[in-house]
């Protein structure tokens, strides 16, 4: 099982990655389909950098293409509320996607990250369906969009994009089904170390804008228990951090804290 310091290491190395600045476009949010308010949009996309997307038929991926923007997102912005009708999907390219359930209690806890290695909203697709969860940029980057209705006339029309979709939300529910392994049995140390290597490696990132209070809603627990662990973590050099800011300093040493969960997340984002 590769690293997680191998596998960002290959995302730095170009596997995926930032793009190059690109012309604003300011949208507004269309129920049809439409992009939210503060993206910014490019409406000629000459370089994919999803890598679900990678896995498409070349010739059908052109046409695809035809249809596609790349859009800009901004931390904290909000792509779909719970049960809201989802118009639009997104692949992420350098931007990273947190989906999160509200607890009864008024806490939060996070239940999927998504980079470029995937899509969000991918299930609408099959069938007009309201979000499951809260989907709130993580990491502020690039996606790739696209209509709803659009990529379901395709996935109609594509018996090998069918299999693509289906695989990678297969693979989403056993991240799902892990993560409740995780949330149940695991320290909250070890859910905290893990977080961080999954921020990293689907980011490509090692220095995050994060406050204690955004990671202990990611974890549902209380923003003390956080500041404890997170006091530990750079007693021994593994992680930095400062007002709003967190630096993984020692990624290895964060995997020997980590569950086994780390690489069985990783495992199953390969989609084949």
């Amino acid at each position: 099982m590769a690293t997680y310091a191998g596998q960002a290491a290959n995302r730095e190395n170009g596997s995926t990655g930032v793009f190059s600045t690109f012309s604003n476009l300011s949208t507004n949010l269309d129920a049809h389909g439409g992009f939210p308010v503060g993206t910014t949009a490019e409406t000629s996309v000459p370089r994919l950098g999803n890598g679900l997307l990678q896995l498409v038929d070349p010739d059908h991926l052109l046409r695809l293409r035809t249809f596609i923007k790349r859009v800009g997102l901004i931390k904290d912005q909000y792509l779909y509320q719970q049960d809201d009708r989802m118009g639009t999907i997104y692949f992420p390219e350098s931007a990273v996607v947190s989906e999160f359930q509200i607890l009864e209690d008024g806490r939060t806890i996070e239940v999927g990250v998504i980079g470029s290695e995937g899509g969000v909203g991918i299930q609408s697709a099959f069938n007009s369906c309201t979000a499951a969860n809260c989907t709130q940029i993580c990491v502020p980057g690039t996606a790739l969009a696209i209509g709803r209705d659009v990529l379901e006339r395709e996935v109609i029309s594509s018996p090998s994009l069918q299999l693509i979709l289906h695989s990678y939300i297969n693979a989403q529910i056993k991240q799902l089904s892990q993560r409740v392994v995780c949330n149940t049995f695991h320290s909250v140390e070890q859910r905290f170390c893990t977080w961080l290597l999954t921020l990293r490696n689907r980011s490509g990132r090692e220095r995050f804008r994060l406050t204690h209070e955004h990671v202990a809603r990611v974890l549902g627990v209380h923003r003390p228990s956080v500041t404890c662990i997170a006091q530990t973590l750079r007693d021994k050099k593994l992680i930095d951090y400062g007002r709003a800011r967190l630096v993984i300093c020692d990624p290895v040493g964060l995997e020997k804290l980590a569950c086994r969960c780390s690489a069985d997340l990783y495992a199953s984002e390969i989609v084949h």
